[in-house]
């Protein structure tokens, strides 16, 4: 890794971080919050590339698990999710054969974001929803995992997998959206980051 990769890891990893502890979340009923923590690490992903972006997201795990209050849990939970929206990023870049230095026509960029964010999301919806029944609500409520979709249900009165599926399906939306709107200004005015 280069010096200026680790430079621009590191402090766009510190922006996840205040972004974290800061009051910028809308909570959902559903006991998740909207944010943008997961905005730097597409950022990195788009200026730096695939492995950068895990390598950010397993220091992100780190870090959270020292300054979120849903301790190593919630951070573990990110890491995940996070990493589903970059696994649709690599996915859809490699079937749209888009280039963020190189593209012309906006309708490429639209298409690529909308790949992007539905692979995404068929990725982290399983994902999130088989990681909540089987380890994460278990721990966090403390209750017996057989005992996991009927309390949900019961408390939100809609089918688990959409209690799971909406906020991470609105969360994803920003991930990519607002990280591909933040990343192109910086492409346009300091191309020489790509290279």
């Amino acid at each position: 890794m280069k010096a200026r990769e680790i430079g621009l890891i590191g402090l766009l990893l510190s922006l996840s971080l205040v972004l974290q502890i800061s009051p910028l979340k809308v909570p959902t009923q559903w006991g998740m919050t909207i944010d943008l923590v997961a905005v730097p690490i597409v950022v990195i992903y788009i200026l730096l590339g695939f492995w950068s972006s895990v390598t950010a997201l397993v220091l992100l795990f780190l870090g959270l698990s020292l300054v979120s209050s849903a301790s190593w849990l919630g951070a573990s939970m990110k890491f995940f999710a996070t990493l589903s929206v970059v696994i649709g990023l690599e996915i859809a870049k490699r079937i749209t054969r888009f280039d963020f230095k190189n593209y012309k026509r906006e309708r490429d960029l639209v298409i690529f974001v909308l790949v992007a964010y539905l692979i995404g999301i068929a990725i982290r919806i399983p994902a999130m929803v088989a990681m909540n029944y089987y380890y994460a609500l278990p721990l966090w409520l403390g209750i017996p995992r057989e005992q996991v979709i009927p309390t949900i249900e019961e408390w939100f009165h809609i089918p688990f997998w959409l209690v799971i599926g909406i906020p991470n399906a609105i969360q994803s939306a920003v991930d990519v959206v607002i990280g591909v709107l933040v990343a192109l200004p910086v492409i346009r005015s300091l191309p020489h980051i790509l290279e």
